[in-house]
């Protein structure tokens, strides 16, 4: 299995093209099974975040005041993903903004796509499929809040290890341990670390 970089995006609204904006990314690389890479930063939006997105996500304007700007972080994230397949839960919606803002900055790189919320509508049977219900029905563990990027990506990354059928009994404890390990080695101007 090659390795996939599972992301997801915190935004100021639900409309790339309509002037809303990423607020965090989080994204986890992973090598088979176990995490070797962790990215994390928040993202100044260059704009006001509305308080219904607060309300959602926690973040707020003074929190984002001082982070690394879309054009400062996302070179980055691409050298980060490298060539790596993307992971994210509803690829239509965090896609969009991928597309939005790389279109925006001229980086020419085109990405193949996992949805786990399609993989999700085939093989898991809910009422509904955000990814909270998933993480409830399935067991999935958190690793922070829900609704901030590097959590969310810890729980896409266990439900799309499920759905690959790649989960072994100790893989959250392993993944768990990798996390904290990864990001204990990032200095705090660091947007991101990867262990091969």
């Amino acid at each position: 299995m090659n390795n996939v970089t599972v992301v997801d995006f915190e935004t100021t609204g639900l409309y790339a093209d309509s002037g809303d904006r990423i607020t965090e990314i989080g994204a986890i690389k992973l090598c088979g099974n176990r995490i070797c890479g962790v990215f994390n930063t928040l993202i100044n939006p260059e704009r006001d975040i509305p308080e219904h997105s607060i309300s959602i996500t926690g973040i707020t304007n003074e929190m984002v005041a001082g982070s690394p700007t879309i054009a400062q972080a996302l070179p980055l994230f691409v050298e980060f993903a490298g060539d790596d397949v993307l992971v994210m839960h509803n690829a239509a919606f965090d896609g969009s903004f991928l597309k939005y803002e790389m279109k925006h900055l001229g980086l020419k790189k085109e990405y193949e796509y996992f949805c786990t919320l399609k993989a999700a509508r085939k093989d898991v049977k809910s009422s509904n499929f955000k990814l909270s219900t998933l993480k409830n029905i399935l067991n999935l563990r958190t690793f922070g809040t829900m609704h901030r990027a590097l959590a969310d990506t810890f729980v896409t990354a266990q439900l799309y290890l499920k759905l690959e059928k790649n989960f072994g009994i100790d893989t959250v404890s392993v993944m768990e341990k990798d996390i904290v390990r990864l990001l204990d080695l990032m200095e705090s101007d660091d947007l991101y670390v990867i262990d091969r």
